[in-house]
């Protein structure tokens, strides 16, 4: 029996690209402009075509290791890269800024409110784990689709200081759901973070077929295209119950 469930935010919870690239790709940027607004200057051309490709190296090497920072870490890491200046409370304010602007566009996948809904009226943890290097934001857009109160856990690799590579997470979402990892269904749309990384913590695996990848070695235990439903087929499939219950 399974007693709770974990899901991945970007793409699987949420669509929310605008904050996806900004997290992956022009955080360090946007924080360069957004500086450079609030002193009347600009970004030095040079300078800004050496960002993006450090930032790039900084993220690989993070999933490579599986070792995470939170944003303003981020670019703390990357203004030393380049010989930049770097005052923790000002990015500190930036970034709390840069993430609130992409909260309009970041809504719920269709059938996730009823489906955790179904969950948590069942007395079913429920709880995120994401690749996130700034948590706020995740509770911004529970808070602003509605969804307050329906998850007991919010964790991101930010918090937790492991990207999903490493099982280190998921045991850790596990502690904060109050269940063992065996115990705990995790859902999300990547084979290599979300199946292979919640399976090497011992989690029941299931997997969001977005049609953006092929099954290989890494196989879920279960492969669904949409939410419809999908309640009632791990109450089935998994015998999932309530943690009291079991």
């Amino acid at each position: 029996m399974t007693a709770a469930v974990t899901i991945d935010f970007h793409d699987t919870l949420f669509l929310c690209d605008d904050w996806f690239m900004l997290e992956v790709r022009d955080l360090p940027l946007k924080y360069l402009d957004w500086q450079a607004t609030r002193s009347g200057t600009q970004i030095d051309a040079t300078l800004s075509e050496r960002i993006a490709p450090a930032y790039r190296a900084l993220r690989l090497a993070i999933i490579e290791s599986g070792i995470e920072i939170d944003a303003v870490e981020n670019i703390v890491r990357v203004c030393e890269t380049l010989e930049i200046e770097a005052d923790r409370v000002e990015i500190a304010l930036a970034v709390d800024e840069l993430m609130n602007a992409t909260l309009a566009n970041a809504v719920p996948r269709p059938g996730v409110l009823d489906f955790v809904t179904a969950l948590k009226a069942a007395g079913i943890p429920v709880g995120i784990v994401s690749n996130a290097i700034h948590e706020p934001f995740l509770e911004w857009a529970v808070e602003a689709a509605g969804m307050h109160g329906l998850f007991d856990s919010i964790l991101t690799s930010a918090r937790a200081g492991f990207y999903k590579s490493r099982p280190e997470i998921y045991l850790q979402a596990a502690r904060e759901l109050g269940v063992p990892p065996e115990d705990v269904i995790h859902i999300g749309d990547s084979l290599r973070f979300d199946v292979a990384g919640a399976a090497a913590a011992g989690m029941h695996t299931v997997w969001l077929d977005l049609g953006h990848e092929q099954l290989g070695d890494v196989q879920p235990e279960l492969s669904v295209r949409h939410f419809d439903g999908l309640a009632e087929i791990l109450f089935d499939q998994f015998q999932l119950r309530r943690a009291d219950a079991l």
